[in-house]
């Protein structure tokens, strides 16, 4: 969706230059802020932990030099777990997940005052209630689908949602929530040492519910040791939400 490039300088080192996608394509409703959402998740990620992520250089939400918007930050090395993982030991994964849950549990301890989108919560335009942030975003998602036409049961996803969703008000604090953060293709691992490098990809970042971050609704035993005290607790309430 996003153009991506690797811009090498006249002294060796690169940038990585991530452009908004032409006007002519259709982007969902919770899309058409993702620049601005990965500008504030940097900047916040390195102001208050040492996670390894790249380093917000610019962000230009007008396009006035590139003529479109653009994000520009620093390059991270290394290569993605997903090429990777087909040569690595069980032992090497197995270090890999408890360093990734590691990072994971620092996301999630990051606190707001709002629930919701990221740019809405930085405006102070967020939701008081997980459950009206959850329900406002499904409600997006599932017209998105009517609008293009998806054929899936919109009726009975309201309703079976409706009937679970006191579980959502079992969530009081916003937390830091980057959906795609264990995604193998944004961990970037050291083809030699076979330690985590660095973490991309934080366009998909909201507030809420730490059960929805990247990682942990499949998570191993060795991602779970990661977590540690962070592990979220087996109650119905959040068997429900890990479902919703």
């Amino acid at each position: 969706m996003h153009q991506v490039y690797l811009t090498r300088l006249a002294d060796g080192s690169c940038l990585v230059l991530k452009c908004a996608p032409s006007h002519r394509v259709r982007l969902l409703r919770h899309e058409q802020q993702l620049l601005e959402t990965e500008s504030k998740a940097l900047k916040t990620l390195h102001e208050f932990t040492s996670v390894p992520v790249p380093q917000l250089l610019k962000h230009d939400s007008t396009g006035g030099v590139l003529g479109i918007p653009f994000l520009m930050m620093s390059h991270v090395p290394g290569r993605r777990l997903s090429e990777l993982s087909p040569r690595l030991t069980a032992r090497e994964k197995q270090t890999i997940e408890r360093t990734l849950g590691s990072h994971v549990r620092t996301l999630t301890s990051l606190s707001a005052t709002q629930f919701g989108l990221t740019h809405r919560v930085f405006a102070s335009k967020g939701s008081r209630s997980w459950r009206e942030a959850f329900l406002t975003l499904l409600e997006a998602g599932l017209r998105d689908a009517e609008d293009m036409l998806v054929t899936v049961p919109y009726d009975s996803i309201r309703h079976c949602v409706g009937q679970q969703a006191h579980f959502l008000d079992e969530v009081t604090e916003p937390r830091l929530v980057a959906l795609t953060v264990a995604d193998p293709t944004n961990v970037l691992v050291d083809e030699e040492t076979k330690q985590i490098t660095g973490l991309v990809g934080f366009s998909h970042v909201l507030w809420g519910d730490p059960l929805m971050t990247g990682g942990i609704a499949e998570a191993s035993h060795a991602f779970l040791q990661g977590l540690g005290d962070a592990c979220p607790a087996k109650t119905p309430g959040t068997r429900a939400r890990l479902l919703m």
